[in-house]
């Protein structure tokens, strides 16, 4: 799988971009602020209809543009060439593949599988447990495209849920309350399931990859592993619902739903304790770069191509032994990059490599 041709119009600070990357490696250096990470961003929006950075698809509109922004890939795989493309609008979205507006929008998907690492994603496992979700969450769309329905669906019965307990706060009778988060709960119940069990799913198809990578990349007998903390994965639907019927009283005192999937957890350890308590900052971000070896091995071996990965000045935040493995490990084993970074050198490919450089949102060759 790769990406023959790029665009990008009215994207932040970019400049109108039109890109024939190189199939393998293509390194943007630049400073910071300079629209290295807009460039990612845009990729992975018009790959997955969702920013890594922002929950609003208007952010990336660029400041005070009157027209749609654009994004637009050409993206080859398995011998077949697809158009996708984005417009984006104050409020609105358009989405086109081939030329034809999808609908439904899950038809979208399924064709452009990427993978994105950050150096948040390094902080991790000492982050909120908020953050840790949203990464899961990616992980589990990149792996099964029909995950984004159930986790959008989930988070809007879970708002409008919540809509009702603040009304409850507010005055609305006790026995409206009852009736309308009884509907709610089966709603939520339902979904949450979804979301919980593929979540559960994907930790434990990961974890003994990841064990694996962490210790060729800490040359250790320490053992990393990763669990999902959840309360809710593994229970029927009329058990969720019963749960969250058992706890009115404490949600409409909070004005929130205190139980589902969306306060659950991604717990990473070392040699079976906590990590983010025991664990140094190099063995950390060690644990981080193996969930992402490991992610990659395993979309590879779900999809039958390698995902394209996105890689946003990770290697300034490695130590220089990890930096190498994380090098040596792409150009052995990845496909198609798009990696930005303040220095070149940082960038310890040799191969196969296309540079260009950033500056005010100018891409320069």
């Amino acid at each position: 799988m790769k990406i023959s041709l790029l665009t990008a119009t009215g994207i932040r600070n970019l400049h109108p971009v039109e890109l024939v990357p190189r199939e393998r490696f293509n390194v943007f250096v630049g400073q910071n602020g300079q629209g290295k990470t807009n460039l990612l961003e845009a990729i992975y929006v018009v790959a997955s209809l969702r920013s890594f950075r922002t929950s609003r698809l208007a952010d990336l509109i660029a400041f005070e543009r009157a027209e749609p922004a654009q994004l637009g890939a050409r993206v080859e795989r398995a011998g077949l060439t697809r158009i996708y493309q984005v417009e984006l609008s104050p409020g609105s979205r358009k989405v086109l593949l081939d030329g034809k507006p999808m609908r439904p929008i899950s038809r979208y998907f399924g064709g452009f599988n990427v993978v994105v690492f950050t150096p948040e994603d390094l902080a991790l496992p000492r982050g909120a447990p908020s953050d840790r979700r949203k990464f899961l969450d990616r992980a589990v769309f990149n792996q099964g495209p029909e995950y984004l329905a159930a986790i959008q669906d989930y988070e809007k019965v879970l708002k409008q849920r919540n809509a009702v307990l603040k009304q409850a706060a507010a005055g609305l009778s006790p026995a409206r309350v009852e009736a309308m988060l009884d509907v709610y709960d089966v709603q939520l119940a339902t979904l949450g399931a979804v979301v919980a069990n593929a979540r559960a799913a994907f930790v434990a198809t990961l974890r003994e990859g990841l064990d694996v990578a962490f210790r060729s990349i800490a040359r250790s007998d320490h053992r990393a592993g990763v669990r999902y903390v959840s309360k809710t994965a593994g229970l029927s639907v009329d058990e969720i619902a019963a749960h969250l019927k058992a706890t009115h009283a404490r949600d409409i005192a909070t004005e929130s739903t205190q139980s589902g999937p969306h306060r659950d957890d991604l717990a990473f350890e070392l040699d079976d304790r906590a990590a983010g308590d025991f664990a140094s900052q190099g063995q950390l971000r060690a644990i981080m770069l193996a969930w992402k070896t490991a992610e990659l091995a395993l979309l590879a071996k779900t999809h039958g191509e390698l995902p394209v990965l996105l890689l946003d000045d990770v290697s300034s935040e490695l130590d220089p032994s990890r930096n190498e493995y994380l090098f040596s490990y792409l150009a052995q084993q990845a496909g198609q990059c798009f990696i930005t970074t303040t220095a070149g050198s940082h960038v310890l490919l040799s191969q196969d490599r296309a540079d260009y450089r950033i500056e005010n949102g100018q891409i320069s060759s």
